[in-house]
């Protein structure tokens, strides 16, 4: 599990994407976010685009050419996207992307703008649930972990007006290894 920062070129798109789809509305979210079959109440908003159309948004579909690059290197093949969007005290479960072992997710964190005191942490659990390694909440950062991990979404403090938004790549893989 790793972090890359400034992995996105263009702060003017990331900004424009943040500002035009996420803050005024124009990929439609819902609150169904689960993370996982076995969990039964949503924690977050999350998109209900075309998961596998990575075309349909100009910049998903160019921060997808760059993180597919990930592919060969990490044996895997991007197999769907969605947003998440977490408003002030709708922390996420803790939760696993995959029950197959050895598959990578990628996460975007999409705010054009944060600040460390409004909190977004991103946190990866064992399996007694003990937190194994956290990611601060940083802008235009791109987190790789193994998705089989428990983790989870940490919602912005009560002091933050802004959603804390993020673009999850899931995977088709075997042999990756956190």
């Amino acid at each position: 599990m790793f972090a890359l920062d400034n992995f996105y070129p263009n702060e003017n798109e990331l900004e424009n994407f943040f500002h035009e789809y996420i803050w005024q509305g124009k990929i439609q979210l819902v609150f169904n976010n689960v993370g996982s079959d076995e969990e039964t109440h949503a924690h977050s908003w999350s998109s209900n685009l075309d998961a596998e159309n990575f075309e349909q948004v100009e910049f998903i579909n160019n921060l997808y050419k760059r993180v597919v690059k990930f592919e060969n290197v990490l044996n895997c093949k991007i197999k769907k996207w969605h947003a998440n969007i977490y408003p002030s005290g709708f922390d996420g479960t803790i939760h696993t992307d995959y029950n197959e072992a050895n598959k990578p997710t990628f996460l975007f964190c999409s705010n054009s703008r944060w600040e460390p005191e409004w909190g977004g942490e991103f946190i990866i659990y064992n399996d007694q649930k003990e937190a194994i390694k956290v990611f601060s909440y940083k802008p235009n950062r791109l987190i790789v972990f193994d998705g089989r991990l428990p983790h989870r979404a940490v919602a912005p403090t009560r002091v933050s007006s802004l959603l804390r938004s993020t673009i999850a790549f899931q995977c088709e893989t075997n042999d990756y290894s956190s």
